[in-house]
């Protein structure tokens, strides 16, 4: 055995090794981008699930009633929940709040100005105000249910509508 075939094995050894250090990365690599590839996914169809779930709400509720019925307190607080859905599906469609966000609270309240009421929204990571003017008296139909203007937690304002 000769100093030649020594050297020949040991760069061998390490040719197999740095094959198998590369390999081993990449295969890592892989597994964490697959990680973080789902968790996304699995994200998005959460998402997607709520505003589903939300969309059915609105669905339902603006389902035709029969005629000259009195309304009920169960309904009264069904129409103010619709409100405050409409005015979240409202501000979601226009960019301003997250699509994952949500209502942190299901009724209004109300305002100083006569007809406009205020919903609280939330994420993770902020709270809004979203105002909005009840202009008639329909509450199933999205046109009765303007925008006034969304205000984050800290009142910084991000929207407001022209007068």
């Amino acid at each position: 055995m000769t100093e030649y075939d020594d050297m020949k094995r040991a760069t061998a050894r390490e040719w197999a090794a740095a094959r198998i250090v590369l390999i081993g990365g990449f295969a890592i690599a892989i597994v964490v981008a697959g990680y973080f590839a789902w968790q996304r996914h699995v994200e998005t169809v959460a998402a997607q699930q709520e505003q589903a779930q939300q969309m059915a709400a609105l669905a339902r509720a603006q389902q035709p009633r029969p005629a000259f019925k009195e309304t009920t307190q169960d309904e009264k607080a069904k129409g103010a929940m619709l409100f405050c859905a409409m005015e979240l599906v409202n501000a979601k469609n226009m960019g301003i709040v997250p699509q994952f966000g949500q209502l942190a609270s299901p009724l209004p309240r109300r305002t100083a100005t006569q007809g406009r009421y205020a919903c609280l929204a939330a994420t993770e990571v902020s709270k809004y105000v979203i105002e909005a003017d009840l202009v008639c008296r329909q509450i199933n139909d999205p046109k009765c249910v303007h925008l006034h203007s969304i205000k984050s937690d800290d009142g910084t304002v991000l929207y407001q509508a022209k007068s």
